[in-house]
């Protein structure tokens, strides 16, 4: 009889506590209930004393009732709670007298005027320059990641594990096993198997970090504008004009530059344009540590094992890609000789930057 029992009494508290609910129009008279049906002195407490007088066979059962019956209740009472925390925070918001966005009170007799508007980061405002130059050239924008996988980082850019490059940008991991992006090439597969067609056209942008000494022209976190293009019949003079021409565009004038070899896993050949140092105007200095010359972009053919794990035969496709440091764009195009400056407090320098 006494299982009998706790099944009556559960269910009188459920048709109970359903039954006053319904009357309730304010949050703060539901907090009472919420103790007398669920705590320690509740009728559901009191039910899980007789468990010691059933067989023992029927106490899981009853066991099992009880808790089911205690979720049932703890739910009735939490929606109602949001519900009527909802609709008073509606009620509060539709007579609220003050903008929480504005700068002063309503209520102060002399409303002060409106600070000066922000201005853009240097950064942010060259990333939107290089951007709207890509797209007039015809290139879609992709955003990078800033942690990514061994795979999309390493293993697809003809990099596997005992390749030495990865001791210099295999960085600190997450528990997920994420690596923070040493560069935006990670996304030039993805990018490949999205778009699955040729010719295609992509830039991608993004923040990317290095296991690097900091000086006037390194960081270990900066940012990135990284190229790709893919067609029948692509060629290295292909891709060097299509560097002049962004270079040209961006710094809006003749730039003298040079074009050198260079080896990175994920092209072949590979080759770095160089800048003329536009401080010293190639007689060396500091910032281009007195070679006269900074590098602008790193680029090259992409290797037939990069474009096979992106989806495109090398045999019939072939093309470039280039990736350039965003931050000494900016050092170049606005005479700025620390990088470190960028990532300054200096409001008065960070506004006059751009």
């Amino acid at each position: 009889m006494a299982i009998n029992k706790i099944e009556r009494v559960l269910r009188d508290q459920v048709t109970q506590l359903t039954q006053k609910l319904s009357k309730i129009t304010q949050a703060e008279e539901i907090y009472p209930l919420r103790s007398l049906y669920t705590g320690k002195e509740s009728e559901l407490q009191k039910a899980l004393g007789l468990l010691k007088d059933l067989p023992k066979e029927e106490r899981p059962t009853a066991g099992s009732l009880i808790n089911a019956t205690k979720r049932e209740l703890e739910q009735a009472i939490s929606e109602k709670l949001t519900k009527l925390l909802s609709e008073e925070l509606a009620a509060q918001d539709a007579v609220r007298d003050i903008d929480v966005t504005a700068p002063f009170h309503v209520n102060m007799p002399d409303v002060p005027k409106l600070p000066r508007v922000g201005s853009l980061h240097p950064l942010q405002h060259e990333i939107n320059r290089m951007l709207t130059i890509f797209t007039t050239m015809g290139f879609t924008p992709f955003e990078g990641r800033e942690v990514d996988s061994d795979y999309y980082v390493f293993d697809s850019l003809n990099m596997p594990k005992e390749h030495p490059a990865r001791q210099n940008w295999d960085t600190f991991r997450t528990e997920d096993n994420l690596i923070p992006t040493p560069h935006t090439s990670n996304m030039q597969v993805r990018v490949m198997r999205k778009m699955k067609t040729a010719p295609l056209r992509a830039v991608i942008y993004g923040r990317v970090s290095r296991n690097e000494a900091i000086d006037a022209v390194h960081g270990h976190t900066f940012y990135q504008i990284e190229g790709l293009y893919i067609d029948k019949g692509v060629s290295i003079s292909n891709m060097i004009a299509t560097i002049n021409a962004f270079v040209e565009a961006f710094f809006g004038r003749k730039v003298t530059g040079k074009v050198q070899p260079g080896y990175f896993p994920f092209v072949e050949p590979g080759i770095e344009y160089m800048g003329q140092c536009p401080f010293c105007e190639g007689a060396g200095c500091g910032s281009c540590k007195h070679t006269g010359w900074l590098e602008l972009v790193g680029a090259g053919m992409i290797h037939p094992s990069v474009l096979r794990e992106g989806g495109f035969d090398p045999a019939v496709y072939s093309g470039f890609a280039w990736g350039l440091g965003l931050d000494r764009m900016v050092m170049q195009r606005n005479g700025i000789q620390d990088i470190r400056s960028l990532f300054s407090s200096d409001i008065r320098f960070l506004s006059s930057a751009v």
